[in-house]
C-alpha cells in the first residue's frame, strides 16, 4: 500500500544525492571504517583472535572477504549497466509507440474525415440527381393518369403504380441520405439535428420512450465533433432498436462547462443489459464508435446500468474539434 511504509533516511539521502552522490556516500564510510578500524587497532584485534585457528586458516579470511566484496561490487555494477541498458530500451520503445498511437489517431482522423466528405457527396449527389429523375417520373406518370387521351382503367391503374414505386424509392433514397448525411447538422446546427435524429427515431419506435437532454454550449465546436457526436447517438439508438428490447432511452448531452473544456454525451437505456457471462457482441458499431472518439482524444466507455441496461459515456476534449 502506497505511504505504508516510508522512506528510511539512506533512501532519502540516496534520492537527493543521486548517482554522484552514491560514489561520495561510498568513499567517506570507507574513510570512516579506515579511521575507525586505525583507532582501534582492528587488523591486530583480529589477528589475535584468529591465531588459535591457524590450523584452519583463519586469518585468510579477511582477504576473501575482501576479494567477495570486490566481486560484489562488480556484479552489481554489471547488473546496474544492464538495467540502464534496458530501461533506455524500454523508453524508447515507448516513445516509438506514443509515436504510431498518435500516427494511427490522425490516419484515423482524416480517414473519418475523408468518409464523411465521400457520404456528403453521395448524398448530394443522390438529392440532386436521383431525386430529381424520380419526381420527373413521378410527374409524367400522374399525368399519364390525369390527361390520357383515351383513359381506362389499366392505364390508370398501371400509372398510379409508377406514381406509388417512385413515392417509395424516394422514401428509402431520403433515409439514406439522412443516414449518409444529418438533415440539418449543416444548415441548423448540431442541436437542431439531434433533436430531428430523435424524433425520427421515436416516431419509427413508437414502443419505446426517448428522451433528449441538451445542456450547455453546443455551437462552434468544430464539424470533426459535431458529426461524431451525431453518429455516437445514432449508432446507440440504432443498437437499443436492435439489441435492447427497452422501455426508455435517455440521451443526454453536455456542451463544455467553463471549468472543464471536455463535452459529454451519455446514453442510457434499461433494456437486457450486456450478454450473459461477460460476452461482448459481434458487431463493429461500438468499435467504429471507439475509434470515432479515440481519434479525437476522447474516451468511450460501455457498462451495464443498475438494476439493468446499458450506458455509454463519450467524453471528448473540445479542444480536438477546434483545431480542426
Amino acid at each position: 500500500m502506497k505511504g505504508a511504509f516510508p522512506p528510511s533516511p539512506a533512501d532519502t539521502l540516496a534520492s537527493r544525492l543521486g548517482a554522484g552522490g552514491d560514489a561520495i556516500v561510498v568513499m567517506a564510510v570507507t574513510v570512516i571504517a579506515f579511521l575507525a578500524a586505525s583507532q582501534f587497532d582492528l587488523q591486530e584485534q583480529i589477528a589475535g583472535l584468529t591465531r588459535p585457528l591457524e590450523r584452519f586458516q583463519a586469518d585468510e579470511l579477511l582477504p576473501t572477504l575482501l576479494t567477495l566484496a570486490v566481486a560484489l561490487v562488480w556484479f552489481a555494477w554489471r547488473r546496474w549497466h544492464q538495467a540502464a541498458r534496458e530501461l533506455d530500451r524500454r523508453l524508447a520503445a515507448e516513445r516509438e509507440l506514443a509515436g504510431a498511437l498518435a500516427e494511427k489517431r490522425l490516419l484515423s482522423q482524416k480517414y473519418l474525415a475523408a468518409q464523411e466528405e465521400e457520404r456528403r457527396s453521395l448524398a448530394r449527389e443522390l438529392h440532386d440527381e436521383l431525386g430529381q429523375c424520380l419526381n420527373a417520373i413521378k410527374l409524367d406518370a400522374t399525368t399519364i393518369r390525369n390527361h390520357a387521351a383515351a383513359p381506362s382503367p389499366e392505364v390508370a391503374e398501371r400509372a398510379q403504380a409508377i406514381i406509388d414505386v417512385s413515392s417509395r424509392v424516394y422514401d428509402v433514397t431520403r433515409g439514406l441520405m439522412e443516414r449518409l448525411r444529418p438533415v440539418g447538422l449543416d444548415e441548423l446546427g448540431l442541436a437542431d439535428a439531434l433533436r430531428h435524429l430523435v424524433s425520427e427515431w421515436q416516431r419509427r419506435n413508437p414502443g419505446t420512450g426517448c428522451a433528449l437532454e441538451l445542456r450547455g454550449r453546443l455551437e462552434e465546436l468544430g464539424e470533426d465533433i459535431n458529426i461524431s457526436l451525431y453518429r455516437v447517438v445514432q449508432e446507440c439508438l440504432t443498437n437499443v432498436t436492435r439489441h435492447a428490447r427497452a422501455a426508455a432511452v435517455e440521451v443526454r448531452v453536455e456542451g463544455p462547462a467553463p471549468a472543464a473544456e471536455e463535452l459529454r454525451v451519455c446514453i442510457r437505456d434499461d433494456g437486457i443489459g450486456m450478454p450473459a457471462g461477460g460476452g461482448r457482441r459481434t458487431g463493429l458499431g461500438l468499435v467504429g464508435l471507439r475509434e470515432r472518439v479515440e481519434a479525437l482524444g476522447g474516451r468511450l466507455t460501455v457498462g451495464e446500468r443498475a438494476p439493468h441496461g446499458v450506458e455509454v459515456l463519450a467524453r471528448i476534449p473540445v479542444a480536438a474539434g477546434r483545431r480542426t
